[in-house]
């Protein structure tokens, strides 16, 4: 984001961004990091109008005070929201104010430094041979199921149908 969208954000909502905030917004977004673009939208325009619903009551919620800006959320309507204030970052059950958060950060960097801690990989051992042949041996059997027993299954009951309502005898002719 460029510092002319960060100015429109401020004017248009009428409030000052904190500088970690402002620094993670102007900085480049990394492809695979722990704070994706849902997590933290990066969009001047979709900040201001998500700000703004919130503001106004959005879905019959109680309305956000006018220091409060929509930062983004995990895909669950349950926004983060920057406090412009103080700097605190919440995370609103459902974008209700009047419920207790259920996530609270002193600052948008604890918050980065907490999705980064959260982001670390596990390592998992190796599979052994015996994991392996069992994963091999599952796929054996569902291919199996799949392309033999049902299709089997299919024509056995055609046949039985056939016979029981036409009474038809299949016969077999080389």
């Amino acid at each position: 984001m460029i510092e002319a969208e960060i100015t429109k954000i401020e004017s248009t909502l009428s409030l000052r961004l904190p500088p970690d905030y402002r620094g993670f917004l102007t900085e480049e977004a990394e492809l695979d990091g722990p704070i994706d673009d849902t997590t933290a939208l990066r969009d001047a325009d979709a900040i201001i109008e998500a700000t703004k619903a919130y503001r106004q009551g959005f879905e019959g919620l109680p309305p956000w005070p006018p220091h409060w800006l929509y930062v983004g959320d995990e895909a669950d309507a349950c926004p983060y929201v920057l406090d412009c204030q103080n700097g605190r970052l919440l995370r609103l059950d459902k974008g209700n104010r009047e419920r207790p958060p259920l996530a609270e950060y002193p600052s948008f960097a604890d918050f980065v430094t907490t999705c980064e801690k959260e982001d670390i990989e596990v390592d998992f051992p190796p599979a052994t041979w015996r994991e392996k042949a069992l994963g091999w041996l599952v796929m054996a059997i569902a291919f199996l199921l799949v392309f033999v027993v049902l299709p089997g299954v299919a024509f056995g009951t055609k046949l039985l149908y056939r016979w029981l309502i036409y009474g038809e005898v299949p016969r077999y002719e080389p």
